[in-house]
């Protein structure tokens, strides 16, 4: 009985220093805060990102972690990726991660569903190297057919950056529903390189 006793009060220490850690890596690198957000509407059968979502994914969400500069961006973004100036390939290759770091995220819908996905507050340190990072869905209120062919599924590929005093080597992204209510998704998101 008493290693049943000793047992719980470990887990529950344990449970404790996860949240004190959060802390003191606040305390110490200051808080995070989102600073900017583009989102872009495009069909599903033209996926943007390595290994994200395509309209043959049984998958809804996929999130990444940028906390340094990839050395190629190509091994990041396909062919279907338009290259133009002042894109979100650009910013993931000349963030300043010294000073934060960047999420890429990326939804999959029916057409008539569309919506596109919203940093919103709530974001927070919650272990020494471990990050909340909430998002919303936003009714998409332009028409989606706009850049998006003729496709019956959508994505909607967002890059957020935040603001921090160090970067995290995982994050706990949670999408909540418009309202702020229902979370409709919640996954992991971790460095790529």
């Amino acid at each position: 009985m008493r290693r049943r006793a000793l047992l719980s009060a470990s887990v529950l220490s344990l449970a404790g220093l996860s949240g004190c850690l959060g802390d003191v890596r606040r305390q110490v690198s200051g808080r995070v805060t989102a600073s900017h957000a583009t989102a872009v509407m495009h069909p599903a059968d033209e996926p943007w990102i390595r290994g994200g979502l395509s309209a043959d994914s049984d998958r809804t969400f996929h999130a990444e972690l940028f906390t340094e500069a990839p050395d190629d961006v190509y091994r990041v973004f396909t062919e279907a990726f338009p290259r133009r100036r002042e894109q979100l390939d650009n910013d993931v290759r000349n963030d300043d991660y010294a000073t934060g770091f960047s999420l890429l995220a990326e939804a999959k819908m029916p057409r008539g569903e569309a919506y596109s996905l919203v940093p919103v507050f709530g974001e927070a340190w919650t272990g020494w190297d471990a990050v909340s990072l909430p998002l919303e869905t936003n009714p998409y209120d332009d028409d989606p057919t706009d850049g998006a062919g003729e496709s019956d599924e959508l994505l909607c590929t967002m890059l957020a950056r935040y603001e921090a005093g160090a970067s995290p080597s995982r994050a706990t992204v949670t999408v909540y529903e418009e309202t702020g209510d229902e979370v409709i998704r919640e996954l992991t998101a971790e460095p790529r390189f």
